[in-house]
């Protein structure tokens, strides 16, 4: 008779709402130790719960859906167009498997990046010559001097 008791006490639906307090989830735990079909009734509490839910379900409205999409979804933080064109896209899967295509501003972008790493290329060998150049003259005009201070007259 205990069992019957608890059970219409409302403390498993209050169990699988989650709104149970601490003492009472753990005499309810106590309780399914005790007596095994309590699981059951839990089991089926749960499902009553969920079918009650289903049924009853209220659908947001399309506006709701609508606020929800704009604050989560980057594209809609962008300026609206009606082309989608602004985007330029690698083409990788080629007809003659040999190469791939790129858009054309993208081939000017790096024919210009390599003639300017060449032209980099060649400064830089060209001061480091004249350095080393001007080190070998530093050099010989300092063994000069060292010689016209050493040499008796």
């Amino acid at each position: 008779m205990e069992l019957n008791h608890y059970i219409q006490s409302g403390i498993i639906e209050s169990y699988v709402l989650g709104i149970a307090t601490a003492s009472e989830m753990e005499e309810l735990q106590k309780m399914r130790r005790l007596y095994p079909s309590l699981n059951a009734e839990v089991l089926a509490v749960e499902r009553r719960i969920e079918k009650t839910a289903l049924a009853e379900a209220v659908l947001p409205s399309p506006y709701l859906k609508e606020r929800i999409f704009q604050h989560i979804n980057w594209r809609d933080k962008l300026p609206p167009t009606d082309d989608n064109s602004r985007y330029t896209f690698i083409n990788i899967h080629s007809k003659d498997e040999q190469h791939i295509t790129v858009h054309k501003w993208w081939r000017l972008f790096f024919i210009i990046t390599f003639i300017l790493s060449k032209v980099c290329l060649f400064f830089a060998i060209y001061f480091f010559l004249k350095y080393q150049q001007s080190k070998e003259k530093k050099a010989a005009s300092q063994q000069l001097h060292s010689e016209q201070v050493t040499s008796p007259k």
